[in-house]
């Protein structure tokens, strides 16, 4: 059976189409990466060719209201015609929990709008809303961070793994459709201020989170559990302590810096298409080629290696600010600023970040 990845190469679809390629499925991963665009709809009508079923896990760039709402209006269309001309028998999509009580946040309306689009159309469907990721939780404190202060609503929170979020999808897209909505979640509830704690205290984050009843969620007044499954959803296996116990392994693995010196980094550990933090600066694999440029968005402050990379174009995770990881220049605000660039020296499985000494004092 030919399965249709759209957004296969980000957190979500690359774990997806590893699944279901392990169990033997036809599957391409659709993305501006393999030369589709379901914005402009360039490529769907190729990759969706022949194919039974189509999951939709994209996500845009952008959390402005008229972005997010134009993104995921045109892209669904897009795709729902493409399937329809190619006969697909099943659109699955990921929402998220809760899009039809947050109408004070425009990603909610967004998402409410594409489900909207879905249930209209034609094909049998299957819409997975699930709860926020536990890989997500430092963009929402960065989301919401004022100065050196992070200010949530004192609201429960229950997140999934990512993977989990993978698996109920492949469960789903090799079953029957749905035609209707099914909610995951993680297997237990938090409040949100102090699970965010946790996790940017696993990072030596020295950001205070502060429980904030006038706080908004990404623009939406929240009560204590608006961000709640209901009782009938799915729930995913791995609790957050085991979660956060392997996060923190892993990153100590990727920060271990024995016989490197300042701003070096080993080849291997940037494939291509990636990125990866090197003490203040961000390093980019584009196709074969190194480059670096200073490690945050000009913007708001965000870290650019949790952004997206497409090409030379890194997005950042936290308001879609685009820029040219080689020259810096700034290819979509709300950024202003360009980024500071460096050359990267690479020497058999060595890389070295080459920064001006003036530069080097500045980010120090």
């Amino acid at each position: 059976m030919k399965i249709v990845v759209v957004g296969g190469s980000g957190l979500i679809g690359s774990r997806l189409v590893a699944l279901l390629t392990r169990d033997g499925h036809e599957v391409v991963a659709a993305s501006r990466r393999s030369g589709v665009d379901a914005v402009t709809g360039e490529g769907l009508t190729e990759a969706l060719s022949g194919a039974a079923v189509v999951v939709d896990v994209l996500n845009s760039p952008s959390f402005e209201d008229a972005a997010v709402m134009k993104f995921f209006k045109t892209s669904t269309h897009n795709v729902l015609v493409a399937e329809a001309a190619a006969g697909v028998r099943h659109h699955v999509a990921l929402s998220v929990v809760g899009t039809g009580r947050l109408l004070g946040s425009g990603y909610m309306r967004a998402k409410l709008a594409q489900e909207k689009l879905i249930k209209a159309s034609s094909i049998p469907y299957s819409i997975v809303q699930a709860t926020q990721f536990f890989e997500f939780m430092t963009s929402i404190a960065d989301a919401a961070t004022h100065g050196t202060a992070v200010r949530v609503p004192p609201m429960h929170i229950q997140p999934i793994a990512a993977d989990d979020v993978a698996q109920a999808l492949a469960k789903i897209a090799t079953g029957s459709p749905l035609n209707g909505t099914v909610e995951i979640g993680g297997p237990e509830p938090f409040y949100l201020d102090g699970l965010l704690r946790r996790v940017l205290g696993a990072h030596n984050d020295p950001r205070e989170v502060i429980a904030d009843a006038h706080a908004r969620y990404f623009g939406a007044e929240l009560d204590e559990r608006s961000l709640l499954p209901g009782g009938e959803a799915e729930l995913g296996a791995t609790r957050f302590d085991d979660w956060l116990g392997q996060s923190a392994v892993a990153a100590g693995a990727r920060t271990e810096r024995t016989a490197l010196m300042e701003n070096e980094f080993r080849v291997g550990e940037v494939p291509a298409g990636s990125v990866l933090l090197v003490d203040a600066c961000a390093v980019f694999n584009i196709d074969g080629g190194f480059c670096a440029t200073q490690a945050m968005c000009t913007h708001r402050q965000a870290p650019l290696s949790e952004g997206s990379l497409d090409g030379s174009t890194v997005t950042c995770p936290l308001h879609g600010a685009q820029f040219n990881v080689w020259t810096g220049a700034v290819l979509r605000g709300p950024a202003q600023d360009a980024l500071k660039t460096y050359r990267v020296d690479v020497e058999g499985e060595i890389g070295r970040i080459e920064i001006p000494f003036a530069q080097a004092i500045q980010v120090a």
